[in-house]
């Protein structure tokens, strides 16, 4: 029998939010990154993906807790706009470097941050429902 996930928490979501806020802190708080790819991007460029990985994932993971739909869709939609952000920058800085290695890592963060968009529009369309509605605070 299929399963069907309705809701805000789908499971791949909060896999990723849970997945840069881990690697975030972990990169944060002193982790090396693989040398390969320390050598092949800017320091301010590695420093930007790390912090908007912590970030957009704790912001984004507190938004599937919390109960106020509204609340949690203007939380969702900040997250989300750190979740374009992070793999687009990482992957264009990889890509810049022109090397056929990066192709693949490119395409992977380019797919990330086209998900996240994609997932950001959906919430700012919940979010104008919302405001239609009269729901919001």
């Amino acid at each position: 029998m299929p399963i069907v996930v309705t809701g805000r928490g789908r499971p791949h979501e909060a896999v990723f939010l849970a997945f840069s806020a881990v690697v975030g802190a972990a990169f944060a708080a002193g982790l090396k990154a693989p040398s390969s790819l320390e050598q092949l991007v800017a320091d301010w460029i590695l420093w930007t993906w790390y912090l908007l990985l912590l970030v957009s994932g704790v912001i984004g993971l507190a938004s599937l807790v919390i109960g106020d739909l509204y609340r949690a869709l203007v939380l969702e939609r900040a997250a989300m706009i750190g979740q374009v952000a992070a793999p687009a920058l990482y992957g264009l800085a990889l890509l810049a470097t022109g090397l056929a290695t990066a192709l693949f890592a490119g395409a992977f963060f380019a797919a990330w941050s086209a998900a996240s968009a994609w997932r950001l529009w959906q919430v700012n369309q919940g979010i104008r429902a919302l405001r239609q509605a009269g729901e919001e605070p």
